[in-house]
């Protein structure tokens, strides 16, 4: 399919972990299928003013409350934008749900762990119009992919952290039901052992391990947190096993029992979007267990 094609063309170019320069993707609206309403939201104010949006794909029959699913893409903290995830945030629009797609700051306009404040802030604005746009906030599942699978897990396992709290839309919480991670980042201490620095932080702090723990979601495991599926390729070179495999042994070490995997043999790092035939029906019955 052209369309799947394309996007894994554009996923693959925004892979690595790096610090860009002043790179945005451009602006790609998305084609917009019969029976499905989208619409852009500022849920911040930004500059770019892009990097604070959000997009909302709502059934044109949509009645009453409706669980739903947000969307954060990749690009190694430093590119890709909401355009990237709209195509699937239209698709589950399409199965019922409210399809979210999220940008946020990348790291050249605003370093890490900004954006992970401005999701958890995107989840807060989507509460605070629930009533509006046929949301039901107690049914909101997120789902990312690599970089954006790291803010996925960082937003369910956290969600009263002060240190990750922007002053937007307190009146609501940055609680969510379940998390889909899909060739996640969990493990910024052994990266940071393996490499010796994380070259998509500040210089300053690439290498500094107080600041790089409270930023893995390996070390936010709890033995009270949400549904969590990982679905990662056992060949990523990107993001090596060590990362499923080492939050794995954490959630047993927590005698953690709601963690599910799916791992693709001979997938990399960006399996997912050959093998969706294989991966969205796992992806599909989590969802539908977990949203209800």
């Amino acid at each position: 399919m052209k369309v799947s094609i394309y996007y894994l063309f554009i996923l693959t170019l925004t892979s690595c972990f790096a610090k860009v320069p002043e790179f945005r993707a451009p602006a790609m609206p998305p084609k917009v299928p019969a029976g499905i309403e989208y619409s852009v939201h500022q849920y911040r104010t930004s500059t770019p003013e892009r990097s604070g949006q959000l997009g909302i794909a709502i059934p044109e029959n949509a009645v009453g409350s409706l669980p739903v699913v947000v969307c954060i893409h990749g690009g190694g903290w430093a590119k890709g934008d909401k355009d990237q995830m709209a195509w699937m945030a239209i698709r589950y629009a399409q199965l019922g749900y409210i399809g979210v797609t999220v940008a946020y700051r990348l790291n050249h306009e605003a370093p890490l762990p900004a954006c992970i404040l401005d999701v958890k802030t995107a989840i807060r604005y989507l509460k605070s119009i629930s009533k509006d746009v046929h949301i039901d906030p107690d049914l909101i599942a997120v789902l990312g992919y690599s970089a954006g699978a790291h803010l996925a897990l960082m937003i369910g396992l956290s969600p009263d952290a002060d240190v990750f709290k922007s002053k937007d839309y307190l009146a609501k919480d940055s609680s969510v039901q379940c998390v889909v991670a899909i060739s996640a980042p969990t493990d910024f201490d052994t990266m940071l052992e393996r490499a010796g620095h994380l070259n998509f932080l500040p210089d300053d702090q690439s290498s500094d391990p107080e600041f790089i723990t409270p930023l893995s979601p390996l070390n936010w495991i709890h033995e009270d947190q949400i549904p969590i599926l990982l679905v990662h390729g056992d060949q990523d070179r990107i993001v090596p096993p060590y990362h499923y495999e080492k939050f794995s042994q954490k959630c047993r070490e927590f005698s953690i029992s709601n963690l599910e995997r799916y791992i693709h043999p001979g997938g990399n790092h960006t399996f997912f979007f050959r093998a969706r035939k294989t991966v969205q029906p796992v992806i599909n019955n989590f969802l539908v267990k977990n949203l209800n």
